[in-house]
């Protein structure tokens, strides 16, 4: 009989620990079967099999199961979420408090284990009491309390364990163990815990009839049932035994206080139920924990803030908004002040919307320091602070480009808050602190540090492409415009010049150095930020708003020559020469011996203005004579005027085949041919007829030109693309490579050539001859008898001239015109500039015009072919033309 036990647990053991892939389950038979054999035969057959019997192989039927963990369910907001408040109250967002916090996934069956046993925990049946013993004998049993209240332990027999504490069952097991059981010691502990069912109903997101463990509370059984619905109420929670309440559960005393006296554990058959959501108010803004909060009657908005937290540092508690509905249904706006006792006490209502607005961030006492400076910002005010304790020293406060001659003091003189702005030199006042420019500062004011620059010459600089070492802007400017008559980038290969290298690639980008430092575009644009326009900019504004009738707005105008014209501020009893400070002083053309100062007078008696204008004796202003130094009133405009024939020097370039190339300074009214017979005439060697001369104007209006070409055919691109698109008409053929010709186009430089004839120049005919402008560039190529063709021909080539062949003869020895030449627009550039187009034949058979040296024939693309855009054909010459030059200067 024995022999067949051990074949039989044999038999279930495999099955019961065989691995998961090769498993046979067991009959509940067998298992039954294993489970009634003494706990020495079972550890006998673990051990012969090498295994471990595990917490579920017992002395005793043991129903363990894996622990359950509960997951947190997705909780979504709708309207029921929001009952007592409006659309309004929807827009903030505000949650009910406390409602997430109970969402688990509901489960039928969610026990705990791994948890502490409570001392004093009832017993009853389905626990599971495990008892170890050892000394002279070692074993351990796990015992379950049957419906009869017992536990049947081996060598002792049955015991009544139901309905005692865990505790007193504990002490009792291990006493029987020590009087019956000689040499032998107990441990005590509770296993597996029995279940129970309870109901959860009422306003719970998931009601109904719910397994869980014996230890489980209130909030537990919520929980396992998916918390509460959004018709919930966490403060009317209810235990019910026997149809009988027993305990009332308020959620916000566990969720705001930590208090679970009421929070109870569970007997089998209890109802946990869930009243529907009742009264609620939301509380927004300047508080901890913003959110919509249920209340109870009697409830006060004192109790009501601390439900949300309190207050945050910046609440401003005098004045708190509630919105309340009245008895017809409309709201009524109440304000609460809470550093009142009777406002605190105020009861709360159904509905209430709170709003905790945010206290004022405006600062008061301080000064605040902008512009140029190492440390813009904030700095506490204090009684008789000076602007020379602002700045530690001209060194270490300033930027290097700051101008530290001018700089404004703005200041608010009146609850209107309208300003006078006050000029102060921050030189003398750090240098000579006793000086007036040492201006005594009240707390708001605003100090105004200007850089040395104009937005104009910041753009300026900004645009070129020139490298440079210069060490100051004003150097880098300077050469920046020597070197824009020398640049050679002009215009695309796939458009002039097959030949001619590819675009540069950003690596290769020019770049400006200041004082040894790259400066980027962004630098430039800061710089900007600290002119005197952009930091005048909203202080002219409020000016020009706070005048009125009889007040004309305190601004003056100043122009001409002075470093930064433009408008300005009038400062209390500013004079000529103070508003010249103000501009940065006079510039070197500028005219003193007298200047215009323009007044707006109103008539009084028919309101009419005129304008007086008045002539200053500049030195004796700028000396401080009262009788020139006028005082400036709004609406003035000074006019600094330019020395009479005094210009800056103008310099024009020869290069080429001249006999003493360079850089010329030429004075007013002098004409090329008197510049190149300073500079030697011309080598034997020369071209004349080829000399390409460029002028700044001009180059700056076929600029113009070019941009505007390529910002209509963009638009003319985009038109016929929609028309595609739209099946209206006609179509671009290939939309990409013409919009890849126009970013071509748009990236070309103009080079403003300008015909001439140098040949009649150098005989002094007097009617070729023209006055130079500063900029003016003259390169005189080496003679080269060659004709180029290019453009739309089989094979860009250039060779000797022969006087015997003609155009089409040329066109032939390039492999004849493409497939998209307009064979009707063939056009030749002369050596000197001047274009000619040939006449009839095939292609040019009775045209008798000869080539000469340096000539270029060029096809044009078929404009008709190129998809019918109206300014192909202008863009496309001034192109062609732009690259003959290009070739000729290489």
């Amino acid at each position: 009989m024995l022999k067949g036990y051990f074949s039989i647990g044999a038999c279930i053991l495999a099955s019961l620990f065989a691995p998961l892939t090769n498993a046979q389950t067991p009959t509940p038979e067998q298992i039954q079967m294993f489970q009634n054999l003494p706990a020495d035969q079972q550890q006998a057959l673990a051990s012969k099999y090498g295994i471990s019997i595990p917490s579920g192989a017992s002395s005793q039927p043991s129903s363990y199961q894996n622990p359950q963990v509960v997951e947190q369910r997705p909780v979504t907001s709708s309207a029921t979420e929001v009952k007592v408040n409006d659309a309004e109250k929807d827009e903030q967002g505000l949650k009910r408090f406390g409602l997430d916090l109970f969402a688990g996934s509901p489960t039928t069956f969610a026990p705990i284990s791994d948890v502490p046993v409570p001392a004093d925990y009832t017993v009853g049946a389905g626990d599971e009491i495990v008892i170890q013993l050892f000394g002279k004998e070692n074993t351990t049993h796990r015992l379950r309390v049957n419906r009869a209240g017992i536990i049947n332990f081996p060598s002792l027999g049955p015991v009544q364990v139901a309905g005692m504490t865990f505790s007193d069952v504990r002490g009792s097991l291990n006493q029987r163990v020590k009087e019956q059981m000689i040499g032998v010691r107990s441990d005590i502990s509770l296993g597996e815990m029995r279940t129970m069912q309870v109901f959860v109903m009422g306003d719970a997101y998931k009601p109904g009839a719910y397994t869980v463990s014996a230890l489980t509370t209130i909030s537990q059984a919520i929980y396992y049932s998916g918390g509460f619905s959004e018709s919930g109420a966490l403060r009317n929670v209810q235990l019910k035994r026997n149809g009988q309440v027993i305990r009332k559960l308020d959620m916000y005393d566990l969720l705001l206080k930590g208090d679970a006296r009421n929070d109870i554990r569970l007997l089998p058959g209890d109802v946990v139920f869930i009243g529907a959501l009742g009264n609620t108010i939301s509380i927004d803004g300047e508080v901890n924990r913003p959110a919509i909060y249920e209340i109870k009657p009697g409830e006060t908005y004192k109790q009501a803030i601390q439900m949300a937290g309190g207050f945050t540092a910046n609440a401003y508690s005098d004045q708190i908004e509630v919105k309340r509905y009245a008895a017809k249904g409309a709201r009524d706006a109440l304000t609460l002040n809470f550093s009142q006792s009777y406002d605190q006490q105020t009861k709360v209502k159904d509905g209430d919307a709170v709003n905790v607005l945010k206290k004022s961030e405006e600062l008061t006492r301080y000064v605040q320091i902008e512009g140029d400076v190492r440390h813009p910002g904030f700095i506490e005010w204090k009684n008789g602070l000076r602007v020379a304790d602002l700045f530690q020293s001209v060194d270490t406060s300033f930027n290097s480009t700051a101008d530290i001659n001018y700089a404004v003091v703005v200041r608010e003189i009146n609850p209107q808050r309208d300003i006078e702005v006050y000029q102060v030199n921050l030189a003398n006042a750090i240098l000579s602190p006793t000086s007036k420019d040492n201006l005594k500062l009240n707390s708001r004011d605003r100090v105004l540090v200007f850089n040395r620059f104009n937005n104009e010459d910041l753009d300026t600089l900004a645009d070129q492409e020139t490298v440079t070492k210069a060490k100051t802007l004003e150097q880098a400017q300077l050469q920046a415009q020597q070197e824009q008559l020398k640049e050679q980038e002009v215009m695309s290969s796939s458009v002039a010049v097959s030949s001619a290298a590819p675009l540069e690639k950003d690596s290769k980008q020019p770049k400006i150095v200041f004082r040894g430092k790259e400066i980027t575009k962004d630098d430039f644009e800061a710089l900007k930020q600290n002119t005197r326009r952009t930091l005048l900019a909203p202080v002219l504004l409020q000016l020009q708003q706070q005048s009125r009738l009889g007040l004309a707005p305190q601004i003056a105008e100043v122009f001409g020559e002075v470093k930064h014209p433009g408008r300005y501020p009038i400062t209390p009893r500013m004079t000529i020469s103070t508003l010249i400070e103000a501009a940065g002083g006079l510039t070197y053309n500028a005219f003193t011996i007298n200047a215009e100062l323009a007044r707006t007078v109103i008539n009084s008696k028919d309101e009419r203005a005129s304008i007086n204008v008045e002539r200053i004796d500049l030195r004796q202003a700028i000396k401080g004579s009262a009788a020139d130094d006028a005082i400036i009133v709004g609406r003035d405009r000074l006019n600094i005027l330019e020395k009479p024939n005094v210009k800056l020097q103008s310099t024009v370039t020869l290069q080429g085949e001249v006999r003493f190339p360079g850089t010329y300074t030429v004075r007013q009214g002098e004409t090329l041919g008197e510049l190149l017979e300073r500079a030697g005439g011309l080598t034997e060697f020369a071209h004349p007829q080829g000399a390409i001369f460029t002028r700044e104007a001009l180059r700056l209006q076929e600029q113009k030109l070019l941009n505007q070409y390529a910002a209509d055919m963009r638009a003319e691109t985009a038109k016929k693309t929609f028309r595609a698109d739209s099946n209206m008409g006609s179509v671009i053929s290939d939309p990409d490579k013409t919009l890849k010709f126009v970013e071509e186009a748009s990236r070309s430089k103009a080079l403003g050539r300008m015909v001439v004839q140098l040949n009649r120049i150098l005989k002094d005919e007097r009617s070729a001859d023209f006055m130079l402008e500063d900029g003016d560039f003259l390169f005189v190529p080496t003679f080269r008898n060659t004709v180029s063709i290019m453009g739309e021909v089989q094979v860009p080539i250039t060779y000797l001239l022969d006087n015997k062949l003609g155009v089409d003869d040329y066109l032939n020895k390039a492999g004849g015109a493409k497939k998209q030449a307009d064979e009707d627009r063939i056009f030749v550039v002369r050596a000197d500039g001047s274009v000619y187009k040939p006449t009839s034949g095939y292609w040019f058979g009775n045209n008798h015009e000869e080539l000469k040296a340096g000539d270029t024939i060029v096809v044009p693309i078929d404009t008709d072919y190129r998809d019918a855009l109206s300014t192909w054909t202008a863009a496309t010459q001034i192109l062609y033309q732009t690259g003959v030059a290009i070739n000729a200067l290489k």
